[in-house]
């Protein structure tokens, strides 16, 4: 992979490490190398005293032939030699004699020599290679006589072979501890950052069989971290794609039969009707038929375009004063011919004369439909349906209970999904209560269910009250 972690980490990161150590390495060796020079000219400047002026003071003014005597005996004299070297120089700069005997650079002037000139401590310093490519540190000091003339200097030199060869040791072990630094966190960053890749590369595989429909694959989570989460993360969406895979083929499954059902049924009586003569009674009961089932087609329909246009965010509402007391009566009369003839004790009680909401009558309509159509269909015949309508605080609460088989626990906080149905064995699409809840919320309004198996289940819809600040909503 051309933009790869591991790529980017070596190009940016790792490149950044070397070149921070190469700078601090290369700033920790000047500074040594530097303190080295200063320690060696402080050692020089140390030895230079006062007593040097009081031996050469008295030829100031001799000729150079008596200045030449007197800085040979100064120069053989001194008791430094073992450690450094010393040199006598004349009023020029020029060398005239040194403790070593060598005279090769008589007739170069110095730069030690030109900053003491001009210095009012009269020292001066460089550190020099020799053109035996030796270093060596040079302190000068300048001569002068009572009237401050300049008659001669001292030129002091201390070789930095053995400094050097310390350095080089010193630099030696500067790299080497570089290279282990470098190695140490190319290996620790490496393996932090494998750490990292490896399990993406592995999590990039997975959703892409994931993406191909493979949904049983499932992410090892090894760590409690990041990653591990986001492993565990794409586990719980891959399991709960599997489920919405599964509920939309049952989905298919089941609308096609609910179809099927009621076409079979409006088919068989329609061949029925025609073939009959005169029996008003059989009619009757086939046109009867045919209206129910188209009924139930109707708000299936309805269901699967309200459900589409949800998915596709196109669902709107025209809201309206409504009077929902005579909206919930109207929805009950649909199913009080149902309840008489099956024996529900169904009820419908107000605690108001009249309540208006401000709502779309045609949606909160299909709401109360698809809540009542669920209560009847999971209460067994002889069962009791009830239906309340109060004015609560903030609005109008509508509740219908019911005594039928109830909801499984663990099942009540997906009976609002898309697709999903507690009970296979009841006939339904499962996008009932999924488009209740979403025309609910375009309401500003709540939709709760509570139910216990195997005793019944209560369903709760909240709607604020109509007010005159709702006609500028």
């Amino acid at each position: 992979m051309k933009h790869s972690i591991k790529r980017r980490w070596a190009k940016n990161i790792l490149a950044s490490i070397i070149a921070v150590l190469l700078v601090c390495s290369a700033i920790i060796l000047y500074t040594v190398y530097n303190r080295y020079h200063n320690t060696v000219e402080q050692n020089i400047r140390a030895r230079i005293t006062r007593s040097v002026d009081t031996y050469f003071l008295p030829y100031s003014l001799s000729d150079e032939e008596s200045f030449a005597i007197a800085a040979a005996e100064f120069t053989d004299t001194f008791l430094h030699k073992d450690i450094m070297e010393v040199w006598v120089l004349d009023r020029n700069g020029k060398m005239i004699v040194s403790s070593s005997g060598f005279s090769e650079y008589e007739d170069k002037v110095y730069d030690d020599y030109i900053e003491a000139l001009y210095s009012e401590s009269r020292i001066g310093s460089s550190l020099t290679m020799l053109d035996s490519g030796e270093h060596v540190t040079a302190v000068t000091y300048i001569l002068r006589d009572e009237k401050d003339n300049v008659y001669g200097a001292l030129r002091y030199m201390i070789s930095m072979r053995d400094i050097d060869a310390q350095f080089a040791v010193f630099t030696m072990l500067v790299i080497v501890v570089m290279i282990l630094v470098i190695l140490l966190f190319s290996m620790s960053g490496g393996y932090f950052i494998s750490s990292i890749v490896n399990p993406l590369q592995k999590i990039n595989q997975i959703t892409k069989e994931i993406a191909n429909g493979n949904f049983d694959v499932k992410i090892e989570s090894e760590k409690d971290d990041e990653i591990g989460e986001l492993a565990t993360s794409i586990t719980d969406m891959a399991d709960r794609l599997s489920r919405i895979d599964e509920m939309k083929n049952d989905f298919i499954s089941t609308v096609s039969h609910e179809i099927r059902t009621p076409l079979t049924a409006i088919k068989g009586w329609g061949e029925t009707l025609i073939n009959i003569d005169g029996d008003t009674e059989l009619q009757k009961k086939g046109l009867g038929v045919i209206v129910e089932e188209t009924a139930r087609l109707s708000v299936m329909v309805e269901d699967l375009l309200n459900f589409s246009r949800i998915q596709n965010g196109g669902m709107t509402v025209l809201k309206e004063k409504l009077d929902i007391i005579s909206a919930v009566n109207g929805a009950c009369l649909i199913y009080k011919q149902k309840a008489d003839n099956e024996g529900y004790d169904f009820d419908l009680s107000f605690r108001h004369g009249k309540l208006f909401v401000y709502a779309d009558s045609d949606k909160i309509r299909q709401v109360l439909v698809n809540i009542l159509d669920n209560a009847f269909k999971y209460t067994a015949p002889g069962g009791k349906i009830n239906v309340l309508v109060e004015k609560v605080k903030k609005g109008v609460r509508i509740t219908v209970a019911d005594t039928g088989c109830g909801i499984e626990s663990k099942d009540i906080a997906h009976v609002k999904e898309k697709f999903f149905k507690a009970n296979n064995t009841v006939r339904g699409t499962g996008i009932g209560l999924a488009v209740v809840d979403e025309i609910i919320k375009m309401h500003n309004g709540s939709f709760d269910i509570y139910s216990v198996h195997g005793k019944g289940t209560t369903v709760t819809v909240e709607l604020p009250l109509y007010t005159k600040e709702s006609d500028y909503e």
